[in-house]
C-alpha cells in the first residue's frame, strides 16, 4: 500500500476517488474469477451427485441381499447412464455424466453380485463429468464402499 500516497499526490486523485478505483479493481477481479470458480464447483457437484447415487445403489444391493438371504445383483447400463438394483429400482444419473462399470455381460449390462453374508463379487463403477472422475469401489470381502476422486476440479 506504499504506492497509494504516491498515486494520490502524483496524479492529484482524492482519497475517495482512489477508494473507488480500488473497489472497481477488486470487483472486476472477483467477477473475472467467478466463472472459473463456478465451473469448478459445478464439476465437483455433478460428479459428487453421480458418485453418491452409485454408492447408494451398492449399499442398497448389499442390504437387500442380507435382508432377503439371497444374492442381489447391481446392474450397470453404461449407455443409458443407469443403475438397477435387482428387486429395487432404476437410478438414472444426471445428463452429461459418464458411467463406466464392470465388464458387460451378454445382455450388455455390467454386474456386481452382493451375497447374503455381506460379501460381494467386488467391482468398480466410474462416474465422470467433464474433467473430473470418481471411482466408486466395492470390496469383495465385506462390500465396503469407498470413493476415489481423480481429475482436475
Amino acid at each position: 500500500m506504499a504506492f497509494l500516497p504516491l498515486m494520490i499526490g502524483a496524479r492529484g486523485m482524492s482519497p475517495p476517488r482512489v477508494r473507488r478505483w480500488i473497489a472497481v479493481g477488486l470487483l472486476g477481479g472477483a467477477l473475472g474469477a467467478s466463472p472459473a470458480a463456478l465451473d469448478a464447483a459445478l464439476v465437483r457437484i455433478k460428479a459428487g451427485v453421480a458418485s453418491d447415487e452409485v454408492a447408494a445403489a451398492m449399499k442398497e444391493a448389499r442390504a437387500l441381499a442380507q435382508s432377503r438371504g439371497q444374492p442381489v445383483r447391481l446392474r450397470v447400463d453404461e449407455g443409458m447412464r443407469s443403475l438397477w438394483v435387482e428387486g429395487g429400482h432404476w437410478r438414472k444419473l444426471p445428463d452429461g455424466v459418464t458411467l463406466a462399470g464392470p465388464k458387460p455381460d451378454g445382455d450388455g449390462l455390467g454386474t456386481i453380485l452382493f451375497r447374503p453374508d455381506g460379501s460381494s463379487s467386488g467391482g468398480q463403477v466410474v462416474v465422470g463429468w467433464r474433467r473430473r472422475a470418481v471411482s466408486v469401489l466395492v470390496e469383495p470381502e465385506d462390500s465396503r464402499v469407498r470413493r476415489v476422486s481423480a481429475g482436475a476440479g
